[in-house]
């Protein structure tokens, strides 16, 4: 395990235990996630370290790597992602009129699939093994398991969709990933809101937590931060309304052993009318990204 700082913050701050969380989805081991009195930052601490991290993710339920679909909460996931990956390909397309894209986590390859139906020049990279393997066989993708050998100020539009938040190297990826753009070129990150009313509902419980796997927690203030410091400006923000519903399923497997159809089902609504009429603070949420001038 290795402790580390505030990534938001050039100097040492002081860290505070704010919530003790445990892998519900695998090991069951408790880890600690920190705030930053500086910034206000969450993230896990202590967490392991980077050659240890493989065994939090060996699990069959870990959909997005295996396209596991055996039970219903597998089954709706595999739903609920082609809805978003029509979704996805809505707001790019609206955004944006190149189309040379990096979709950066790709797993098993469906988003790049769909936009390679769509007429886009898709590269992707997926640092696991099983699902790069799979997304080359099934789809017939360019897919890479490292961001190091592309090509700089080569791409119009750079996607990630819930893989920051489980970055090691926060500072260099955010470089990297600067350098790969090109200065027109739009960044859209996705990530788990942890100030939505699930997480309030569920506390501890909440899979939005996700940890050890989730190493960042991020809501609109960090995303900010963490934007201005690497010379981006967030250009407007989107909702992934789905994620309420399915983040609650698991929530409430979490809590009570069981999925509680019904109550989670209410949960995500009243999440997301709560967002839509009086917060803004949807369970995730889609930043994107433009470099500064």
């Amino acid at each position: 395990m290795e402790k580390i700082n505030c990534p938001l913050f050039e100097k040492k701050t002081v860290l505070k235990n704010y919530i003790n969380v445990k892998d519900y989805s695998n090991t069951q081991e408790e880890f600690t996630i920190v705030s930053c009195e500086t910034t206000g930052f969450l993230f896990t601490n202590p967490r392991p370290e980077e050659k240890d991290i493989s065994k939090y993710y060996d699990f069959e339920d870990y959909i997005s790597h295996t396209n596991k679909q055996s039970d219903f909460i597998s089954k709706l996931y595999q739903k609920v992602r082609t809805l978003s990956i029509i979704k996805k390909y809505k707001l790019i397309s609206e955004l944006v009129r190149s189309k040379k894209i990096l979709d950066i986590g790709s797993g098993t390859g469906e988003f790049l699939y769909y936009m390679k139906s769509k007429g886009y020049d898709t590269y992707g990279v997926e640092i696991a093994k099983k699902a790069r393997e799979l997304s080359i066989k099934n789809h017939k993708l360019f897919i890479k398991d490292s961001l190091s050998s592309l090509k700089e100020n080569n791409f119009d539009i750079i996607t990630m969709w819930h893989v920051l938040e489980h970055v090691y190297d926060l500072d260099g990826y955010m470089k990297k990933i600067k350098s790969l753009l090109n200065d027109n070129g739009i960044l859209i990150i996705a990530v788990p809101n942890h100030k939505c009313f699930d997480q309030k509902f569920y506390g501890k419980h909440w899979a939005g937590w996700d940890v050890p796997l989730h190493l960042w927690h991020f809501d609109k203030e960090s995303m900010l931060k963490l934007s201005n410091k690497y010379g981006f400006e967030i250009s407007s923000t989107h909702p992934l309304y789905f994620d309420s519903f399915y983040v609650s399923l698991l929530s409430s497997k979490y809590k009570y052993n069981s999925s509680k159809f019904v109550q989670s089902f209410i949960i995500g609504l009243y999440s997301n009318l709560i967002a839509r009429f009086k917060t803004g603070e949807y369970s995730s949420l889609i930043y994107v990204l433009k470099k500064s001038v």
